[in-house]
């Protein structure tokens, strides 16, 4: 009778033990998992480049609704949410200013929300016309990367004259 209750203390002490064991180990290990995850690699807008116009036609919805010159969503960020985006520089070419653009960041007439560029017309009224190249900033909890020269903006003095479907 001893025996079988010595045999059955050694099982429960060796249950114990590796119950303990795996409750440690289980433990230490969730202690090391980052959280999230953000990816950026293939990141890109489609189209990369967006005009905004200095002489806007009539008939225009930048016009007639103040409607600001927005880029479609980026694409190719995933990550956990929320994924936030912010203005990260600016490289200027073609006659354009750099440090103008910046203050018309500052001033709130160019936004980054949601992964959408937003040049409102009070920017393209205090910039000149170039070529504006941006980088943004995309982060979350945890993460962050900076998309280099991701999207251009082009500003440009007259609106093309949209073709009237009455030509063809």
């Amino acid at each position: 009778m001893i025996q079988a209750v010595n045999k059955y203390t050694s099982i429960s002490r060796c249950k114990l033990f590796v119950a303990a064991l795996l409750t440690i180990l289980t433990i230490s290990s969730c202690n090391k998992i980052p959280v999230g995850y953000l990816q950026t690699e293939d990141a890109s807008f489609a189209p990369d480049t967006m005009y905004a116009y200095r002489n806007i036609q009539p008939d225009d919805i930048h016009l007639l609704e103040k409607s600001p010159w927005t880029s479609l969503v980026i694409q190719g960020v995933a990550g956990t949410v929320p994924i936030n985006y912010e203005f990260a520089g600016v490289q200027a070419k073609e006659g354009g200013d750099a440090a103008a653009f910046e203050k018309a960041v500052n001033a709130g007439h160019v936004t980054v929300q949601g992964g959408i560029v937003r040049v409102f017309q009070k920017a393209v009224e205090s910039i000149p016309n170039g070529v504006y190249t941006l980088s943004l900033r995309v982060y979350n909890e945890g993460h962050s990367a900076i998309l280099k020269d991701i999207i251009t903006v082009v500003v440009e003095e007259d609106q093309p004259i949209a073709a009237d479907e009455s030509d063809f």
